[in-house]
């Protein structure tokens, strides 16, 4: 009779685990979508995928101030000289996966929100995306630089940190002055 009754909750709780509803995010954009509409029609792209030493992560959390929570880079050389990035952040309650277009030289070209959950989609704005166009290394802080977004406030720091941490990775591993070795 005692072991039946320990057997209850644990039915519980494996029941409730079944029907909770996962949360998935909404997809704006696949990365094919974003090089479009972040570089010109006729740029081709070189896929750079890259696997961070610990070395490196070392340098780029040291660098930015950032955390890294994954060693690889989805990176692609653009045939302008620039570079193309995908990357991720932890929003509030999901993940958000966001195209970041850099120069050559480290500056921000462009910014899209690829995938997140519809309710914090609100920092797909583009008037809060511009906000990172024409920012270099060293020039963007998480607080002051960029607008909080009122009920997503998490997701915009959370970007705006991946930002931070993507601008590093750029100047440490993928930079002109980092492949030769400066």
């Amino acid at each position: 009779m005692r072991s039946t009754f320990l057997l209850y909750p644990a039915a519980i709780v494996a029941a409730a685990a079944i029907v909770q509803p996962a949360v998935a995010g909404a997809q704006y954009l696949t990365a094919e979508q974003a090089m479009a509409l972040l570089f010109p029609k006729n740029a081709t792209f070189t896929e750079d995928f890259r696997l961070l030493t610990d070395k490196q992560m070392r340098d780029i959390r040291e660098f930015s101030g950032i955390e890294l929570r994954d060693r690889k880079v989805r990176a692609w050389r653009v045939s302008t000289g620039d570079w193309f990035f995908v990357d991720h952040v932890l929003g509030k309650d999901d993940t958000v996966y966001y195209a970041l277009a850099m120069s050559a030289k480290g500056e921000v070209l462009g910014l899209e929100v690829m995938e997140c959950w519809e309710l914090y989609s609100k920092v797909r704005l583009p008037e809060w995306r511009a906000q990172f166009k024409g920012k270099k290394d060293g020039e963007l802080r998480i607080k002051g630089d960029i607008e909080n977004i009122g009920g997503v406030t998490l997701s915009s720091k959370h970007i705006t940190e991946g930002v931070i941490r993507m601008m590093a990775t750029h100047t440490l591993v993928f930079s002109d002055a980092a492949a030769h070795g400066g």
